[in-house]
């Protein structure tokens, strides 16, 4: 035994020996031209320091390890090929399948080899700072070609600069951060065998998506694929979602980002819109819902979001975010029996009946034609009501458009209204255009002025609270209206000249026919006319009803406690449809008995003094006693 050992230890030292002046001389040569002190005596030599080669990964090599072709000093031609594969079979083996790998073989110049992306001379392992795949270095060794200005530029790549969509990403945000676990460019696309995403066995294939990114996260992984998306991905169905349908697939951003696909403004609109809006064609090729994102943005939750709240509640705050249900699946938020759990989460009391209320793909057939006959009545009502009101006030204003030349403007004056009538009346005016603007400004938060109006600091938030005070005050003085008319000294007998009595129907024929000329006889009023009460009356109805739906929709919790869950939608479309009649109501009627009526143009002061001249007092209030 003693023997062989010896023999072995000789022979080591004697090959040793033998080989030791090839392996000086295999480098020392080599330097003679491609030293720094030597660069460029031949005209052609690549400088090689040989302090970052000596520190590399292979600084133990010597120069013919890898540049097998150089025969003779000086050799006659470049060395362009080194052959990794004589100590890398195996990696060689992968990149051959790759898709860089593959263009190589075809004869396309810009293909990668080993150099571009792990170096030549300067080659060190994957945990060292200084190289070039390094887990924050990475992104930069894979942009030198897949940049903008790239390679890749003028090869048919589909996904435009997406390294620079990478730097501006949250992975890239924690790689920048020094967290060495952020996924970069090889731990989604692989290493060596990089495989383009029309290969199922890439690990940017559709199928497999979720797997690659569970890899990182796992939970979300698996609710997922347990989800109505993943289900149908498993069964076939090209169309399924993925993690980069709705993330996207470099910059990937956080949800409170405002350019995230994910957060809460653009979530319905651009991540769930492109499947689930009423024009795809998924809805009927599934059975899905025809118009859920558009019905979302009908209902209280889509308008505030729309408006810039970033608290409303958007589609992952009822469907989930990753375990998406169907809502007969009992681990589904939207089953029914989880609906009171899932409207809890922002609104304590929630009960069952209200978590009905805000379905806002209204299900049920019953609570749609309800809903449909309640807006088809209001349209109606508003052709007719507004339509007649125009023909009425044509009349009249072609009329003094011929006779307001020939009206004299007396000067003196009586009282028609006292300062509680004023008050009552300016408090009207300025709850009522309050409320017109604010809640008009949360109904179409997503036009140009009320996007402006937001970026002020006036967004939803604050017309939604400018609304509440509005009509509380609103209420407020429709309450003390009440104790003035009921109990109040100088209010008592008031209403008796506010009901309407057989002479106004009388009175209305006769002003129509004395304003089209077949009469000369103008009716005789009292101190109000049937157009001083059709407005008032008006305006009680429309308080009332804008009151009580309004309390519907601002308590919806206790709403649904004593009224089926049909009431919330109900009461908002009433709510609306009564704010436009109201609001045309006045433009086209008040407006123009208190501004563009002849008689009054510009304006009609007396709602400010209480005051109007006598003979404007004989000529439109003749029976009114003005001794009262």
């Amino acid at each position: 035994m003693w023997i062989t050992k010896t023999f072995n230890r000789y022979l080591a030292l004697f090959l040793f020996c033998l080989f030791l002046p090839f392996f000086i001389l295999a480098e020392e040569p080599c330097l003679e031209c491609h030293s720094e002190k030597n660069l460029g005596k031949n005209g052609r030599s690549l400088f090689i320091d040989s302090t970052i080669f000596n520190s590399s990964i292979h600084g133990d090599f010597s120069c013919i390890d890898c540049h097998r072709d150089a025969e003779g000093e000086p050799h006659d031609k470049e060395l362009l090929h080194v052959d990794c594969s004589f100590c890398h079979d195996d990696v060689k083996e992968l990149y051959s399948t790759g898709i860089h790998g593959i263009a190589l073989q075809n004869g396309d110049e810009d293909a990668p080899g080993c150099q571009n992306c792990h170096g030549s001379h300067n080659i060190f392992p994957s945990t060292y700072p200084a190289s070039t795949t390094y887990f924050s270095t990475l992104q930069y060794t894979c942009g030198a070609c897949h940049r903008a200005e790239g390679v890749a530029a003028s090869h048919d790549i589909k996904i435009a600069r997406p390294v620079e969509k990478y730097i501006r990403g949250i992975h890239s945000q924690a790689v920048e951060a020094g967290i060495d676990t952020a996924p970069t460019c090889n731990d989604c696309h692989e290493s060596h065998d990089l495989l383009p995403s029309s290969d199922s066995r890439s690990r940017i294939h559709y199928t497999n998506i979720s797997a690659t990114c569970g890899r990182c996260h796992n939970d979300i992984q698996k609710d997922y694929e347990s989800s109505s998306h993943g289900r149908a991905l498993v069964q076939g169905s090209p169309e399924a979602p993925t993690c980069i349908h709705c993330h996207g697939e470099h910059d990937i951003q956080a949800s409170y980002e405002p350019s995230a696909p994910i957060s809460t403004k653009r979530l319905a609109q651009e991540t769930c819109g492109p499947c689930h809006s009423k024009y795809n064609k998924l809805n009927k090729k599934y059975g899905l819902r025809r118009n859920p994102v558009e019905s979302y943005y009908q209902s209280y939750h889509g308008l505030a979001t729309a408006g810039g709240s970033i608290n409303a509640a958007k589609c992952t705050s009822c469907h989930a975010k990753h375990k998406i249900l169907p809502k007969t699946d009992p681990q589904s938020f939207i089953f029914p029996g989880n609906l009171e759990k899932t409207c809890g989460q922002c609104h304590e009391g929630s009960t069952e009946n209200f978590s009905k209320s805000y379905i806002h793909t209204r299900p049920l057939s019953s609570e749609e034609r309800l809903e449909n006959i309640v807006k088809n009545v209001y349209i109606i009502i508003i052709v007719l009501v507004i339509g007649g009101m125009v023909v009425h006030n044509s009349i009249i204003m072609i009329y003094y458009i011929r006779q307001k030349y020939h009206m004299l403007k007396a000067a003196r004056t009586i009282q028609r209204f006292n300062k509680q009538w004023i008050i009552q009346h300016i408090l009207l005016i300025v709850t009522f255009f309050t409320l017109v603007f604010t809640g008009f400004g949360i109904k179409f938060a997503d036009t140009a002025p009320m996007l402006f109006l937001t970026q002020l600091g006036i967004g939803v938030t604050v017309r939604g609270a400018l609304h509440r005070i509005a009509a509380v005050i609103l209420i407020g003085t429709g309450l003390y209206h009440l104790y003035y008319l009921f109990i109040h000294r100088e209010g008592k007998g008031e209403l008796n000249h506010l009901f309407f009595q057989k002479k106004d129907s009388l009175h209305l024929v006769e002003n129509m026919k004395f304003f089209i000329q077949k009469s000369n006889k103008k009716p005789r009023f009292s101190r109000y006319g049937y157009i001083e009460k059709v407005e008032y009356w008006a305006m009680v109805w429309g308080t009332l009803i804008m009151a009580m739906t309004g309390a519907v929709l601002w308590f919806p919790e206790a709403a649904t406690k004593f009224f089926p869950s049909w009431i919330i939608k109900v009461a908002e479309t009433i709510h609306y449809w009564e704010a436009v009649l109201a609001t045309l109501s006045i433009i086209t009627y008040h407006f123009f008995f208190v501004i563009f009526h002849p008689e009054h143009y510009p304006l009609n002061l007396t709602f400010l003094t209480g005051n109007m001249t006598r003979e404007q007092a004989r000529s439109h209030f003749p029976d009114w006693d003005t001794k009262d």
